[in-house]
Order: C-alpha cells, then structure tokens, then sequence
C-alpha cells in the first residue's frame, strides 16, 4: 500500500463507522449499568477467568477466522459479569449483542474505507492484523514490505518491522484502536511520518530523530483512527 501511489478513495470517519462507534460505547455502558457489581466473596467469583484464558489462548495460536476463540472469550467474560454482578445472563444478552453489532458495523465500514485491492491483501508484503477482545502479535520480515491494516478493539498488537524492507520508496500502515493499544516498531534508518487521527488517545512516535539531508530513506505513514488508546512507534 503506497500512499503516494494509491489515492485515498474515502474518507475514514464515514456515518457507518461513527454509527458503529456509537453502538459500541452505547453497549458498553448499557452492560455497566445493569451490573451493579457486588464485591463479597469475589474470590470464588473469577472461575470463568479461565475461559476467557482459554479463548484468548486460541485466538493466539489460530490462523483462520478463530470462530471458537471468540465464542470461547465471549461465555467466559459473560459469565465472569454473571458472577460479579450477581445478576441473570439474561440482563446480559441485550447489551452484549449490542456492543457486539456495533463492532461488525465498526468492521464492516473500515473494510469499506480502505478498499485493498484482493491481489495486494494476498501478498507476502502485505501485513494484516486483527486483535478483537484479544492480542495479536507478528514480527513481519518481507523483504517487499508493501504496508498493512491493523484493528484492535478491546485488544492490543504487537508488530516487529525491524526486518523488513520497504518496496519501494514508502508503504502505510492504516490503523484503527478503540479501547485498546498498539505497538509498532521500525528499523533505524526508517522516516515515520505519523497522519493518524487520535480522540481520547495518542499515537506516540519514539523513533530516533534523522540527520537533516539529501539522502532518500524508506518511509512509512501512519494513517487511521485511534479512540480511547494508544500507538507507539518506536526501534
């Protein structure tokens, strides 16, 4: 993905993602509000902890679409809220549906905002990372690195560029956070340049400064969304 090749066809803050946005925060808060947590005997209160362990594991170690680490992560923090809350799962239900809407709207609308052509998405160089209510971590070390796209809500991700080498003269990175974090880091020697918009977070750029010069370096963007979080950039 070069962005001095590729226009920006849309933009990112369409009314499908703010909608999507919305429904999420909405959800959240709804879930909050019908718990009201009770904190006797908490400590017999966790054992749905290790579902959720369990699910995150799975998410980790999976490569396909992980339907069984979601479902697995989702019954454990379900009924961990059960427990804590002493409530009936069925106060749950709604709220978690909804928040659950909301993040496949939120999906859909970033999908329709980048617009990555299928032969690119397929490409070694291409790097892709998804981190939903769990972590998502790749040291990438294509020697035609040709950008990427990174998503994590409720989630974080960890990538390693330091053995990557950029095709052509630069390549972005689009990445969208929503109550969660990211970590890049980058070879030395490569110019950041950082075009991401943050809302109630930031995108921490920690990267050595370069000499002042002629000299032509790889450069990598940094474009998206960052809400509730944060980005660090760094060696």
């Amino acid at each position: 993905m070069n962005p001095e090749t590729e226009p920006r066809t849309s933009r990112l803050v369409t009314p499908a993602l703010v909608v999507g946005i919305a429904i999420i925060v909405f959800g959240l808060f709804l879930t909050l509000e019908n718990l009201g947590f009770e904190y006797s005997h908490m400590v017999f209160k966790f054992w749905p902890v290790i579902l959720v362990i369990l699910g995150l594991l799975k998410l980790r170690a999976c490569q396909g679409t992980c339907v069984g680490g979601y479902l697995l992560t989702g019954a454990g923090l379900v009924l961990l809220l059960k427990t804590l809350g002493g409530h009936s799962v069925d106060v749950l239900i709604g709220p978690l549906i909804l928040t659950g809407v909301g993040i496949f709207i939120v999906l859909k609308a970033l999908k329709q905002h980048r617009q990555v052509p299928e032969e690119l998405q397929q490409s070694e160089g291409f790097l892709r990372g998804n981190a939903i209510f769990s972590a998502f971590k790749n040291r990438h070390q294509s020697q035609t690195f040709r950008g990427g796209e990174l998503t994590a809500i409720f989630g974080g991700f960890e990538v390693d560029l330091r053995q990557a080498v950029i095709e052509g003269s630069s390549a972005r990175l689009d990445s969208f956070v929503m109550f969660g974090g990211g970590d890049i880091r980058v070879p030395e020697g490569w110019e950041v340049v950082v075009q991401a918009t943050a809302l109630f977070g930031g995108v921490n750029d920690k990267t050595a400064p370069l000499p002042t010069g002629t000299e032509v370096r790889p450069r990598l963007v940094i474009t998206g969304l960052v809400l509730f979080g944060g980005i660090e950039i760094r060696h």
